[in-house]
């Protein structure tokens, strides 16, 4: 037993043996990673950035940025190295005498204090990396600033007559840029590369905003120079001949506005001088529309005169076709007046076309005045001849329309003669039929229809034998005859068809009448309404209404006959 007791002590032994053995060796390897991130602190090339900053010669706020840097690389070196140094030492010691939490305290502080250390070496190497290449960005972009400069100094020596009056100030501009190249030169050689930067910014923009006047001027001065001018000349040329061929232009002095744009150019001109670009562009713009509208004005003027002389003779006969036209209407109407109520005021409507065709002649003669006095406004002249073209069609649609509306009295006569030659015939038919019948009479309900047909007829003749009729009134009597005409018809169908079928009802009821003391009666009663009170719908009615109590389907079976009897005589 004591054997076993003895072997676990010797195996636990063991055991912590080797875990104090493993954690040293894990501490060891530890530390030799930190040193070895030391080692490669100094592969960081900021000594190398030090002596190619250092030889630059720096001056000014570019010697300031070196030296706080210098100094900053010099205290890493100095304390913050020797300072890890020390840890690392003290770290390895405690690893050695198995002091494992103090070695992984220090283990910890030396990673932490390593990685500011690297940060703090690479944002120095980036400072004087900055300021290396700051200067090789000055110099390049001071090659770029001194070749634009010789462009554009060139373009002036040999192309000076393109500025024109801006001449003096973009040589003025070219002397600044010069005498700040010159500054550039002496502070870079003096080693204040953050001043020559701050030149070459300012420079830069002044030498941009020069390059791009130096492109819009040519065109500006291009257009005052010599096409303004040209055009004017052609202007004042043009406006000479048209002046000696009488021409007139309303609300516009031409000469006067053609002095007012060459005063126009001359400021331009002094904009020019001042290069306020923005101001010459405006006004230039404003310049050429001016010109562009005087030539429209001038161009407009001389298509208006020949179209003017060339409708004249058109617009001329226009007038005298309209007046004949007129003439030939109310000659028309006079004439119908005589015949016709004119109801629509027709002579009036030809009247007033007449004033209408007289205003625009005014206006045209008033047109024609003006040329034979040399006093035309043609385009004016022309918007009269469009207005009285159009107002002339208008007027010559009007008249054919209202000739169109009186050319149909004389028919509309006729046709109402024909018409009434019509209903007269009907009404005798309808006379004939009754009286054909030998009826006992007629009620008065009847008559009264028969007689208001009659004496519309009488007045419908009366009308059109009138000296000067209505044919307004006509053919609204002629609509209501028609449909009292077609009432009467029906009513004398309905009373002729009620008779026969009262008569045929009574015989049929003649086989009941000793055997049906109702059938008596009603046959009786039949009788006096047809023969006394001649109301025929009555009687059939009274004498159907018993026998169909008597013999259901009687009276259809006499109706169904009298029907067929009709419709064959109809045939026939």
């Amino acid at each position: 037993m004591m054997i076993y007791i003895f072997l676990g002590i010797i195996i636990v032994a063991l055991l912590a043996y080797f875990g104090v053995i493993l954690a040293q060796h894990r501490n060891s390897k530890t530390i030799d990673q930190l040193q070895s991130q030391e080692q490669a602190l100094n592969e960081i090339p900021v000594q190398k950035a030090v002596s190619e900053a250092r030889n630059l010669k720096l001056t000014g706020q570019s010697k300031k940025t070196f030296t706080a840097l210098e100094k900053q690389f010099k205290l890493l070196n100095e304390k913050n190295i020797a300072t890890i140094d020390e840890q690392l030492y003290t770290a390895e010691t405690a690893n050695n005498h198995y002091h494992f939490l103090q070695t992984q305290q220090m283990v910890k502080k030396v990673t932490e204090q390593l990685a500011e250390a690297e940060q703090a070496f690479k944002e120095v190497l980036a400072g004087f990396e900055t300021i290396i290449e700051q200067v090789d960005e000055n110099n390049a972009k001071l090659k770029e600033l001194e070749k634009t400069y010789q462009k554009l100094r060139k373009q002036i020596l040999t192309k000076s007559f393109v500025y024109g009056p801006a001449i003096d100030q973009l040589e003025l501009k070219l002397r600044q840029l010069e005498k700040a190249l010159k500054k550039y030169r002496r502070v870079t050689a003096a080693g204040d590369y953050d001043e020559a930067a701050a030149i070459l910014k300012t420079q830069g923009e002044a030498i941009e905003t020069l390059d791009k006047l130096m492109v819009r001027i040519p065109d500006r001065y291009k257009e005052t120079k010599t096409e303004f001018p040209d055009q004017l000349r052609e202007l004042r040329h043009g406006y000479a001949e048209l002046a000696e061929t009488d021409y007139q232009f309303y609300d516009i002095d031409i000469p006067k506005e053609l002095d007012q744009i060459e005063q126009d150019i001359d400021a331009t001109n002094q904009s020019l001088k001042t290069l306020d670009l923005e101001r010459v562009e405006t006004d230039n713009q404003a310049i050429a529309q001016r010109i562009d509208h005087l030539y429209d004005v001038m161009e407009a003027e001389i298509k208006a005169r020949q179209s003017v002389e060339k409708r004249n003779g058109e617009l001329s006969a226009f007038f005298k076709h309209a007046n004949q036209q007129n003439r030939a209407l109310y000659f028309e109407l006079d004439h119908l007046d005589q015949s016709y109520h004119l109801n629509h005021d027709e002579i009036s409507q030809c009247q007033d076309l007449k004033s209408q065709i007289d205003d625009l002649a005014s206006i045209y003669q008033t047109d024609m005045d003006k040329i034979t006095q040399k006093q035309a406004v043609y385009s004016m002249i022309n918007d009269n001849f469009d207005t009285a073209f159009a107002g002339l069609t208008k007027i010559e649609e009007q008249q054919k329309a209202l000739n169109d509306s009186v050319q149909g009295m004389q028919k509309g006569e006729q046709e109402a003669q024909k018409s009434l030659q019509g209903f007269e015939f009907e009404l005798r038919n309808i006379k004939r039929q009754v009286e054909k019948l030998n009826l006992p009479g007629l009620n008065q309900k009847y008559l009264d229809t028969f007689f208001m047909v009659s004496d519309e007829l009488k007045a419908l003749d009366e009308a059109l034998n009138q000296t000067k009729i209505n044919l307004d009134e006509i053919t609204k009597a002629l609509i209501t005859t028609q449909a009292d005409l077609d009432h009467l018809k029906e009513a004398t169908n309905d009373m002729i068809d009620s008779a026969l079928l009262a008569e045929q009802m009574i015989q049929y009821a003649n086989r009941y009448r000793h055997s049906h003391a109702d059938v008596a009666a009603a046959s009786e009663q039949a009788f006096q309404k047809f023969e006394k009170d001649y109301d025929y719908k009555g009687a059939l009615e009274t004498i159907a209404t018993v026998l169909e109590q008597i013999e259901p389907g009687s009276y259809k079976k006499v109706e169904d006959s009298y029907y067929n009897s009709k419709d064959q005589e109809l045939n026939v």
